[in-house]
């Protein structure tokens, strides 16, 4: 076994520092009454000494192999090894500041050493260990922090590639059979991907602006498809729109997977329902899947189901019944929609 000692950062030996501040004028007084004060000093310093040693030893050594669990037997037998030459280093060197009579060495005289040792510098060992422990919680949040953050990163990159490329195939489709309204579909579709553009950082945008670029979207779908689909909205009138959050383009993926999957008819429209309560909102539809299968790799709701999870800690759920499909995703407090990641709380 190779014990790698690991170097203090400056807030460790800050805690030292600070501690051994506090600590010594406590030491010097029990010490002076039972010698002079230069010998005093001389215990206190030793004391410092060996007790910051021992913790070291402890806390940047045995500690961290404790945790990689690397060799246990060898682990065991330093620590016993430490113990007994800790014990006698304490023993020794206080007999000599505090007490000059011959020393006779037995074990109730060792097993005392290794006690009142443990005692002395048991608080330091604490407190070093905590905040060590403390320190490693740090960086594994922050950690875990910049993983989520790449991971946002990486699925906010998916959507303007498939956004734009879906409709991209509208548009080349129009300006082949019909010039005028491929103008219009170009002008509409211009101002959403201003949208997306203009929240591609944002984690969350105010369901009252979701709700109005999804009736852009449906502006152009209506252009596109004619009466085949229908829509309606179904929300609380008491609802106060702009408190509540959602992920941008949340609404124009799921009416577009609506779409896309299931025909509609003139005589008979696919209704499309977007329906919301307090806790979440929903596209509802009933279930026509088209005869021939949609090449699709689901990468647009996998995508939507990420970001919530890492977003919100939740996921969204998905209904998929004989009759009707639905994907409900939760609405999130604009208060908050602001924080950490593993701080947000859907509503």
């Amino acid at each position: 076994m190779k014990l790698q000692l690991q170097r203090p950062c400056r807030s460790d030996l800050l805690l030292v520092g600070v501690y051994w501040l506090l600590a010594a004028p406590i030491i010097f007084y029990s010490y002076q009454h039972q010698t002079v004060v230069p010998r005093a000093i001389a215990t206190i310093l030793y004391t410092i000494l060996l007790d910051s040693v021992a913790v070291y030893l402890l806390v940047f050594g045995f500690l961290p192999l404790a945790l990689a669990r690397l060799k246990p037997w060898a682990l065991f037998g330093g620590l016993v090894l430490f113990v007994l030459v800790d014990a006698h280093c304490y023993w020794l060197g206080y007999h000599l500041l505090l007490d000059p009579k011959p020393l006779h060495w037995h074990f109730p005289v060792i097993l005392n050493a290794v006690m009142q040792h443990t005692q002395s510098y048991g608080m330091l060992g604490i407190l070093l260990a905590g905040k060590r422990y403390f320190d490693v919680q740090q960086r594994l949040l922050l950690t875990q922090k910049a993983q989520t953050e790449s991971e946002l990163r990486n699925l906010k990159a998916q959507i303007d590639p498939h956004f734009l490329f879906n409709n991209l195939n509208v548009l080349r489709v129009l300006m082949q059979h019909d010039p005028a309204e491929a103008d219009a579909y170009l002008t509409r579709f211009a101002a959403l991907y201003r949208f997306l553009i203009r929240h591609k950082d944002d984690d969350f945008v105010p369901l009252s602006d979701e709700l109005r670029f999804v009736d852009e979207y449906i502006y152009l779908l209506r252009h596109r498809f004619g009466s085949a689909y229908a829509f309606r909205q179904e929300l609380p009138p008491e609802m106060d729109l702009t408190t509540r959050m959602v992920v941008p383009g949340t609404l124009q993926l799921l009416v577009e997977n609506a779409i896309k999957h299931n025909t509609g008819d003139d005589d008979a429209p696919l209704l499309i329902t977007i329906r919301a309560d307090a806790a979440s909102i929903a596209v509802v539809h009933p279930r026509r899947p088209k005869r021939t299968a949609v090449d699709s790799m689901g990468t647009g709701l996998t995508n939507l189901r990420e970001r919530y999870r890492l977003l919100t800690n939740q996921e969204i759920l998905v209904t998929d019944a004989a009759g009707t499909f639905s994907v409900a995703v939760p609405l999130v407090a604009l208060a908050t929609s602001w924080s950490t990641p593993q701080q947000l709380v859907a509503q």
